[in-house]
């Protein structure tokens, strides 16, 4: 069978059957059998299962993988390659339903609270009158014998640091103040904070040790029974004075440690770190040179510095490289075990990132799973030797990791890769929460490494049977985006229609350009998480 001119078909086809020198994408089929998408101007191919496209002027592959759920706006991440896109990243942006409220933000840290509060009075004698307007609040309340007050709520859950409420006031008589969670709402009860008195003044008011902060619902202010006035300017949540705790970097140039040790050293100690995580050489299930680690390591503890050993590889989160990836945990474990206290390694921390592998290698209804199967052999292998792992911010919504991470990690670093500080804090919140609450420690990574300019094009879903610049095909269960040249409608189709293209050069993601910007955010960001009980110190990404 001969095809028109200009014509192209879309195939799908065993790996092994498909043409090479064609553009293409990798898919996975059942039992993890690799297929490959193709475009070609042949009407067929042998073995392959074949769709006409007509006239489609083709200009990249993009495989969303059988699981994947199509959204109305896709985003695609990548760059022009030979003449063609070609993708490296892939968001399915969450439709908005409309009817299921913002998940709440973890209360803001030394910001006036009241300026995002409401204010409801409370008592059956309605003897309060209260009034919030630009972030202060003023109560009056007339004498009474029976409870009255007010119910200061917001759209937030209330971190696990160690911290007080700091309030700012004027009036007279003497105000109680309550914090309750959802529990002791339901009951028309709270727990206790202190009080403010009469006069002037700032107030640290303690949150309760048994309030849910999680379920934070609000706090009460309890007028005296003798009456009384308020005025407050300001209500913030103030970290304790933070626990002191070391910086760190990667040294990913093992010729660093190994050759030019007093000088990656000095460098360090300029540059305040507390921690290096080096590149060690294993050999035969073993550490290659253990003398010459035993010496760096002694040599960077007189100085004050502690070194760790990093391993990383997507791959190793694939069950056939399970057991050499364990077994490289068990050649430092030996190391320790053998070495003097003074030379023995901090820990060993794996950077897997296993979210890298695509989705014919890994599925990613497969990921997690295999992740914490990973997760599981690591620690066995590791014995009591410290175990940490490197994790993107964004993993904090997934509970299966993060409860595998409780039960087999004694740390994590979260990739937190922004450079907003507000972003940086938000980010790192959950993690510092799930450390306090695990008792685990956490590092927080920044990045100062270069990264490449890249495109990223937004995709909106448009009417069936309309034109699209990129079309999305389901042909056996297997989802593809065919991108266009020129837009045009497939009956099979799904359109999408290109409403936005723009560079991404990442200052909002690395310091890269100004690191002196970095250095400069560092001592903040430390007093804040340094109230978190388990923060184990900032980490600093190419740094050097």
């Amino acid at each position: 069978m001969s095809a028109p001119a200009h014509a192209a078909f879309l195939h799908l086809c065993p790996a092994a059957s498909a043409p090479g020198g064609a553009l293409s994408a990798k898919a996975l089929g059942p039992g993890g059998k690799e297929l490959r998408f193709v475009v070609t101007g042949a009407a067929t191919l042998p073995g392959c299962r074949s769709l006409d496209l007509g006239a489609a002027q083709v200009e990249a592959l993009h495989v969303l993988g059988p699981t994947a759920t199509p959204t109305t706006t896709i985003l695609l991440q990548g760059d022009d390659k030979d003449g063609r896109f070609a993708v490296s990243e892939q968001t399915l942006v969450p439709d908005g339903g409309g009817n299921e409220p913002a998940a709440p933000e973890p209360m803001p840290l030394r910001t006036n609270l009241l300026a995002a509060m409401q204010v409801r009075p409370y008592g059956v004698e309605e003897r309060v009158q209260a009034r919030l307007d630009r972030g202060r609040l003023r109560i009056d309340c007339r004498a009474g014998a029976r409870p009255a007050g007010v119910l200061l709520t917001g759209p937030w859950t209330i971190p696990r640091l160690r911290a007080s409420l700091k309030a700012t006031y004027s009036g007279k008589g003497r105000f109680a103040w309550q914090a309750a969670d959802a529990a002791q709402a339901a009951r028309e009860s709270a727990l206790g904070m202190g009080q403010i008195s009469a006069g002037a003044g700032t107030a640290s008011l303690l949150l309760p040790a048994g309030l849910d902060r999680t379920n934070w619902r609000h706090f009460a202010l309890a007028c005296p029974a003798a009456g009384g006035t308020l005025a407050l300017d300001a209500l913030t949540l103030e970290p304790d004075v933070p626990v002191v705790a070391p910086r760190s970097t990667w040294i990913w140039d093992r010729s660093a440690w190994l050759e030019r040790g007093d000088e990656l050293l000095d460098w360090a100690v300029r540059e305040r770190l507390g921690e290096l995580f080096i590149v060690v050489q294993l050999e035969e299930g073993r550490v290659k040179d253990p003398d010459a680690l035993a010496a760096f390591v002694r040599h960077a503890r007189r100085r004050g510095i502690g070194i760790s050993a990093v391993e990383g590889d997507p791959h190793m989160v694939l069950p056939l490289e399970r057991a050499a990836t364990a077994a490289r945990a068990r050649a430092y474990a030996a190391y320790n075990a053998a070495a003097e206290p003074a030379a023995r390694l901090r820990g060993i921390q794996f950077d897997i990132e296993p979210y890298l592998l695509p989705e014919h290698v890994l599925p990613a209804a497969r990921l997690d799973g295999e992740y914490v199967a990973t997760l599981a052999a690591l620690r066995e292998a590791a014995g009591d030797m410290p175990l940490e792992f490197v994790v993107p911010f964004w993993w904090g919504g997934r509970q299966e990791v993060l409860d595998a991470l409780a039960r087999h990690a004694d740390a994590v670093s979260v990739m937190d890769y922004r450079t907003d500080p507000g972003q940086i804090l938000r980010f790192a919140v959950p993690f510092l929460d799930w450390g306090a609450t695990n008792g685990k420690r956490v590092r927080i990574a920044l990045e100062a490494g270069p990264l490449p300019l890249e495109t990223q094009r937004r995709y909106l879903r448009t009417q069936d049977g309309g034109a699209g610049d990129m079309l999305l095909f389901t042909v056996e269960d297997q989802q593809v985006l065919v991108l266009l040249r020129q837009p045009m409608a497939h009956p099979r189709a799904a359109p999408y229609r290109l409403v936005d293209t723009r560079r991404i050069d990442g200052s909002a993601t690395t310091f890269h350009k100004d690191k002196d910007a970095l250095r400069a955010l560092l001592p903040r960001l430390e007093a804040d998480f340094g109230a978190w009980p388990g923060f184990a110190g900032i980490a600093l990404h190419e740094i050097r």
